[in-house]
């Protein structure tokens, strides 16, 4: 029992730190090199001073060791003590490195604080997460800190593969985001921004919840401290309104739902092609860009003067997209209802006058024209076709939100929509043929929204592309996987095959983490209830000229952006540059 004593106060002795480990190695040092000048007494008369200063020469240099002149026993005993000397040198050593590595892991799982000042914060960790790393670097950001429950040397390898243009200070952490303890080591309140992202919303809510309690108790330190906004990704359509009744006055949460929009662009991209690169080169901070003017000479002025100047600019031309405007929303649907003041992209009237704090958002670019071009993919037919026999694969779970934005976008009477869950697949060719040619398909729709679900999904795939290779078949395969590896793997470079990728939120939430407003515009281009882009047949007769299109479009509420050719789409092109019959307009989604 005794023994047990001894060696669980050794341990606790040893647990404390690198301080405590010093002194208990100091005093062992000590008691060895008295017992040693002791011992020398008792068997050579050598002097008790003299022998504990010799012994503690021998300890620190063991160079020494050659420089004794004495009999045999006392050069074996300072041999003894050099030997000691090593060991208890080679200790220290350990001491000191171990000390070292616990420091340095336990900043990397964030148990230090962070000084840093106006820095981005992203909590949790996933696909969304890399893209507004990548986003981040490539934008204004100059600090930008992550803290998950990820291991902190595979996220750096992953960051280690981005496209960083510029420097950027990025501190990575490892650790629970839900946990207070673990946010208030970052500084959240001289934060620029702040992102969160997880797969479980509840984990989200958990974490609006315990930076609303670090923010009120900021608050009654100081009465200076600035808004927080928060942009957080939303998997469920039901948790956005829980999420909202957390909101408060100056605690603003910038709520991003994930499915919606992705659902949207399968929607869209049934029957528009190329849209996909349309929404990314938009939300990059590279190319083709929107910005808000807040500060303009433009008061008293027409709309349509506003943007016709505009886009005279022979040397930065833009086009005006219309300008901020503030609204309430009473939505009601079956999954939840939000009553809350926003604001939405509002395309006025041509004769509108601007009035000076109007917010103007314009569509720019830094880039030549030979950059301005973006390839797309046939995915389709040259000629739209609105009727579709529509082959859905996914789980029940997913299907209701999503054939519903599909209706949305199709003349329900001309789509017919086949469901099947993965439970039903038969993962045989002889299987899929059969439903492709009875059912008469003209699309194929695979959805997986889970790591569970993307292997079934990613076999159900490869059968598809085999059965369309043999059979010849022309039909466009438009894929959700949730995995950014699992999406890698399966990639084609089949142009029938089209996989919808997640980069869209993450680059959503890069620019509402630096402006909110940019979060309403784009909103309203991605929400099942804002404005659309589209790409539609245009009888351009005489009138083939951008800047004019531009303009007899105004009329109609809508404004054209760029126009597609061939097999790329050119965004913001100069004013007089011819047009096709295809031409990218913003237009109402009732349009």
């Amino acid at each position: 029992m005794f023994k047990r004593y001894i060696k669980y106060r050794i341990d606790r002795i040893f647990s404390k730190g690198l301080t405590h480990q010093l002194v208990v190695l100091v005093f062992v040092i000590v008691i060895i090199l008295a017992v040693v000048s002791i011992f020398m007494k008792l068997v050579f008369d050598y002097p008790i001073t003299k022998g504990f200063w010799d012994s503690l020469m021998q300890f620190i240099d063991t160079g020494n060791i050659s420089a004794v002149e004495a009999n045999l026993g006392i050069v074996v005993t300072f041999l003894s003590v050099t030997f000691i000397g090593v060991c208890g040198w080679g200790l220290l050593i350990a001491m000191i490195n171990n000390s070292l590595q616990d420091k340095i892991s336990n900043l990397s799982r964030g148990n230090a604080f962070i000084m840093e000042k106006n820095h981005s914060i992203i909590l949790g960790y996933g696909e969304e997460a890399l893209t507004i790393i990548e986003e981040f670097i490539n934008g204004r950001a100059k600090k930008i800190v992550l803290l998950s429950k990820t291991d902190t040397d595979s996220i750096k390898k992953r960051i280690s593969f981005l496209n960083k243009k510029r420097k950027v200070d990025i501190i990575v952490r490892q650790g629970n985001p839900n946990i207070i303890e673990n946010l208030k080591l970052l500084n959240i309140e001289k934060a620029s921004s702040i992102s969160v992202i997880n797969d479980n919303d509840a984990d989200s809510i958990k974490i609006l919840l315990s930076l609303k309690m670090i923010y009120n108790e900021a608050k009654k330190k100081s009465e200076n401290i600035n808004p927080m906004n928060i942009c957080v990704l939303v998997n469920n359509k039901n948790s956005i309104e829980l999420i909202k009744s957390i909101e408060e006055e100056n605690f603003i949460i910038h709520i991003v739902y994930k499915y919606g929009i992705l659902y949207k662009l399968i929607a869209q991209s049934i029957i528009y092609t190329g849209l996909s690169s349309v929404y990314e080169e938009l939300f990059s901070y590279e190319g083709p860009d929107i910005k808000i003017e807040y500060k303009h000479n433009h008061s008293n002025s027409k709309f349509v003067d506003v943007a016709s100047k505009y886009l005279s600019d022979t040397i930065d031309s833009k086009v005006l997209l219309g300008i901020i405007k503030d609204k309430k929303s009473d939505i009601t649907n079956s999954d939840c209802k939000i009553k809350s003041e926003y604001k939405e992209l509002y395309i006025p009237n041509p004769n509108y006058k601007i009035i000076e704090n109007d917010k103007l958002v314009v569509l720019y670019t830094n880039y030549t024209e030979n950059e301005k071009k973006l390839d797309i993919s046939k995915h389709i037919a040259e000629k739209t076709s609105h009727k579709n026999n529509i082959l859905l694969i996914c789980n029940d779970k997913q299907s209701n939100e999503l054939i519903d934005t599909i209706k949305s976008y199709n003349n329900e009477e001309e789509t017919n929509i086949i469901q099947i869950n993965y439970d039903k697949v038969d993962y045989k060719s002889d299987f899929i043929s059969k439903k492709l040619n009875e059912e008469k398909i003209t699309k194929i729709i695979l959805i997986s929204e889970d790591i569970e679900t993307d292997i079934k999904a990613i076999n159900t795939l490869l059968i598809i592309r085999q059965v369309i290779k043999e059979e010849n078949h022309h039909i466009p395969v438009l894929s959700l996987i949730n995995s950014i590896e699992n999406r890698d793997l399966i990639r084609s470079d089949d142009l029938r095959d089209f996989i919808v990728s997640g980069n869209l939120i993450g680059m959503l939430m890069a620019h509402a983490s630096f402006n909110p407003d940019m979060l309403y515009i784009f909103n309203e281009l991605l929400s099942e209830y804002g404005k659309d882009i589209i790409i539609k047949k245009y009888n351009i007769g005489h009138v083939n000229k951008f800047k004019d299109t531009y303009l007899k479009l105004l009329n109609n509420n809508e404004i054209i952006i760029g126009y597609k050719k061939d097999d790329t789409i050119i965004l913001n092109p100069k004013s007089n540059e011819d047009l096709t019959n295809e031409i990218i307009v913003i237009t109402n989604n009732s349009d």
